[in-house]
């Protein structure tokens, strides 16, 4: 097992049986291959799990405020950095699983330079098909998704098979480690993202323009290090209601200087 000296990070909402699916094999990957760990899980809707949160060790479980109609994994983040006591933070959406060994790459570069904002994989994001999902949920074993990936097609976007779905080589969500006081600094996540739609894209570049560096592990090593994301069914996308407001707090963000961040990320209470 590896020592991770870390909090991750979670947002929670039961809106499929398989998000709670998808959750309990994070929770189970994290303690099957780390010690030395606190993960804090921060649900927004309050439906009734199958999961024990308390039969995990080092697991705080908490319910947020709840928006009618919504979600806001923004706000939940908010909570959970307030939650943590590790400085180390990671940050992982319950649907996403990151190699283990970039995961403690991202750690050793972040102990370098503690203004970094690192992105753990090479940007591929391979949606694994729920049948080797219900596999991997058994063995929890990263090497049995990489053997998913058919090397000739890894950078063609849209490829599929039975096992995978190639959706994007430079994709800004799924998650990022970083320090607790940077979060603080930055003065936490922009709360004003409601549901689904560019609250990953907002969230890097103010955070990039308020000092602290965006970046991913190298990608010209040859090695595939990809963010491996797990099927689910009713995913809210455009269809949110907020989705155009969404848009235009990004826009909004990608003109501002870094002194009129400042400004701005203070208008609301981390």
């Amino acid at each position: 097992m590896f020592n991770l000296n870390a909090s991750i990070i979670i947002f929670y909402r039961k809106d499929s049986e398989d998000r709670e699916r998808n959750l309990k094999i994070l929770l189970d990957y994290y303690h099957k291959h780390f010690e030395n760990f606190q993960i804090v899980v921060e649900e927004q809707f309050n439906l009734k799990s199958n999961i024990d949160f308390k039969s995990y060790p080092n697991v705080l479980h908490e319910y947020i405020p709840e928006i009618e109609g919504s979600w806001n994994k923004m706000k939940a983040y908010n909570e959970g950095v307030k939650n943590a006591f590790h400085e180390n933070l990671i940050f992982n959406d319950i649907d996403v699983i990151f190699n283990p060994y970039c995961i403690l790459e991202s750690l050793s570069l972040l102990k370098k330079d503690g203004k970094k904002v690192i992105l753990p994989n090479d940007g591929h994001f391979v949606c694994v098909k729920s049948s080797p999902v219900n596999i991997f949920k058994e063995n929890l074993d990263y090497n049995y998704l990489i053997e998913l990936i058919d090397d000739d097609n890894y950078n063609q976007i849209g490829y599929h098979n039975e096992n995978i779905h190639i959706g994007h080589t430079q994709t800004p969500g799924g998650g990022f480690i970083t320090k607790r006081r940077n979060i603080f600094n930055c003065n936490g996540f922009n709360p004003n993202f409601i549901g689904w739609g560019y609250e990953d894209d907002e969230t890097l570049i103010r955070f990039n323009k308020m000092g602290y560096t965006v970046c991913r592990l190298n990608i010209n090593t040859g090695v595939k290090r990809p963010l491996f994301h797990l099927d689910h069914n009713d995913a809210e996308r455009e269809t949110n209601p907020y989705y155009k407001i969404n848009e235009n707090i990004l826009k909004l963000v990608s003109k501002l200087d870094s002194k009129l961040l400042f400004l701005y990320s203070n208008t609301w209470k981390m």
